[in-house]
């Protein structure tokens, strides 16, 4: 029977890699600079590029035609080892990133939880069936060098990509800024620039073998905080301002942001009772009941602020509410103040299809 040698080749990997990691200055710098909330997306890249060359140095060093049975890197060889080493990789590039976008949330004032990428198994997979491809492993060793610093930076670009998006579909602006780096190629050349969601290609994100262009991340620019009420707001154009003071009443809230049920009904966040509490989040919909079950069910905006509220009930005011249930689209000014419930609206057609369930 032909002796495992996964075992010892990942524990001198791993000797390898952890001494070198530990001895780093580069990386030494680098945590530093995350340990006192000054890293950017710029450190994490080349914190990943580091951890990358770390680390293929480490596997060269213990993979050779001569500690490889038959000078092959047979399939499960390379899976094993791959998957160990390249997933430590994952675990310590993604937990770097996702502390400079919590950091970035933090500094833009934007309560929102920084998001971590998955291992991308597609990847690991397609370096394991190249590496298996071939009988001499000399013909597949140079796998060992740039692809592996390209597999661990491509982490930083997916931790971008999917923190970026997300803060999209929450309603924000974020730019990707995409930078060469050298001599770079034409195909790099024509992705270079900034792009604002949501017009952002999605090549922006990728890069070929050998290739060192910097993805770069900024939160949505144009938001602050009014220091009142600590609500994030985000500037109005002074046409639109004016625009709603000459109409004075908006009548329409878009719900299709929000999540909904299989049946057209909107998807309820939670159930409260007596009234909203202070830890919403943006796009929520909280119900608060009474012993007669909902008493309103409110939609919470992009900005974490109560956009709309449908009541179902008239209040015991037939005088002010003579349509029985309806809503109220909330109304802030400029600078994201509350101003007032706004009056009291007929349910439109598509506001009773969706909250049917309360009515």
């Amino acid at each position: 029977m032909m002796e495992d040698i996964v075992p010892s080749l990942l524990k001198k990997i791993k000797s390898e890699f952890e001494g070198a990691r530990l001895d780093s200055e580069v990386l030494k710098d680098l945590l530093s600079k995350l340990h006192h909330n000054k890293a950017s997306y710029l450190d994490a890249n080349q914190y990943a590029i580091e951890i990358g060359e770390i680390l293929s140095k480490a596997l060269g060093a213990s993979l050779t035609n001569e500690t490889l049975p038959d000078g092959k890197m047979y399939y499960n060889i390379a899976q094993r080892v791959l998957m160990d080493v390249l997933g430590r990789n994952h675990e310590l590039v993604s937990d770097y990133a996702e502390q400079v976008q919590k950091n970035l949330n933090s500094e833009a004032r934007i309560g929102l939880t920084a998001q971590v990428p998955e291992l991308n198994q597609d990847r690991i997979d397609g370096l394991v069936n190249r590496f298996s491809s071939e009988d001499n492993f000399e013909d597949v060793s140079w796998l060992l060098g740039e692809p592996i610093v390209n597999f661990t930076q491509s982490i930083i670009d997916d931790s971008i990509r999917k923190n970026a998006e997300f803060h999209a579909e929450v309603g924000l602006s974020p730019k990707i800024v995409r930078t060469t780096v050298g001599n770079c190629c034409k195909w790099c050349q024509k992705l270079a620039g900034s792009y604002v969601y949501p017009n952002v290609p999605h090549d922006v994100y990728r890069r070929h073998q050998n290739c060192r262009c910097i993805v770069n991340y900024k939160t949505s620019d144009g938001k602050r905080q009014n220091i009142w009420t600590k609500r994030i707001v985000k500037p109005v154009n002074s046409d639109i301002i004016e625009m709603r003071k000459n109409l004075n009443l908006k009548v329409n809230y878009d719900t299709s942001r929000y999540p909904h049920n299989a049946d057209g009904t909107v998807k309820v966040s939670r159930i409260v009772e007596r009234k909203i509490p202070a830890d919403v989040s943006p796009f929520e919909v909280i119900d608060v009941v009474n012993n007669d079950g909902v008493v309103s069910r409110t939609f919470i905006d992009e900005y974490g602020r109560r956009g709309m509220r449908i009541d179902t009930s008239d209040h015991k005011q037939p005088k002010y509410h003579p349509m029985g249930a309806h809503k109220h689209i909330m109304e802030y000014d400029d600078e994201g103040n509350y101003v007032t419930d706004g009056k009291p609206l007929v349910l439109s057609p598509n506001d009773r299809k969706e909250n049917k369930d309360i009515l």
